[in-house]
């Protein structure tokens, strides 16, 4: 029987970290990219732009309703065929733009339901004391929707970093990467894959911990009281 080997699973660790960065600038850029797309999502069916709405609605029902590898391999080995633009991308980029449009999905219903959260009369007071509709958004509307739409988004995006292992699959060298390549040398698969789930596990704690202060931060009173 094959014993767990504590030295070899301690000296997995520097070589899994070696895919460390990759990991967290593609989920990084994700998470920016899907946040701009979703805020765009949200909107227009909040505000039931004609035509842009419809487009919407499809969208996020599409992205949500089908598996994340599903659309990777679409993408990059599907539609690759038809695109040049799409062939001549990295395995990196072609990742990040699917993870993107992918969670983009997540992040607008979130953002739309924060929105949606706010009541309506709020911002025509805010238009009724001279403020322009921008000025609504940007000063009344985005600061209450942002509390209400955070822990859900940080949800997704802890969904975001986690799909990020199965990239490895189209070359992506990521902290699965790492992980597979050295077990499949040494076939210490336990030791391995036990110490890639815990740095996921550790980067997954620290991405709560600092959701949890920025909640913290932002349910702060608007207005402090008089002394």
């Amino acid at each position: 029987m094959i014993k767990f080997e504590f030295d070899y699973f301690i000296e997995t660790f520097p070589i899994i970290m070696k895919g460390f960065w990759i990991t967290v600038s593609l989920a990084a850029l994700a998470l920016v990219v899907s946040v701009l797309i979703g805020f765009f999502l949200a909107a227009v069916r909040y505000y039931k732009t004609p035509v842009l709405k419809q487009f919407s609605s499809l969208y996020t029902s599409f992205f949500r309703s089908t598996p994340f590898i599903c659309q990777l391999f679409v993408f990059y080995y599907g539609v690759s065929q038809i695109s040049e633009y799409v062939r001549n991308m990295s395995s990196y980029t072609a990742t990040a733009v699917v993870l993107s449009l992918s969670f983009a999905a997540y992040m607008g219903e979130n953002i739309r339901g924060a929105i949606m959260s706010v009541d309506k009369g709020q911002f025509e007071a805010g238009i009724s004391i001279g403020l322009t509709p921008w000025q609504v958004i940007k000063r009344i509307i985005i600061p209450q929707a942002a509390r209400v739409a955070l822990p859900g988004m940080g949800n997704s995006f802890a969904n975001l970093l986690k799909s990020t292992s199965l990239c490895f699959i189209v070359g992506v060298k990521d902290m699965m990467a790492y992980a597979k390549n050295q077990v499949n040398i040494t076939y210490r698969y336990l030791e391995g894959y036990v110490a890639l789930l815990l740095v996921y596990l550790a980067l997954l704690a620290l991405c709560s911990y600092a959701q949890s202060k920025l909640e913290n931060h932002m349910n702060k009173p608007y207005v402090q009281e008089a002394r």
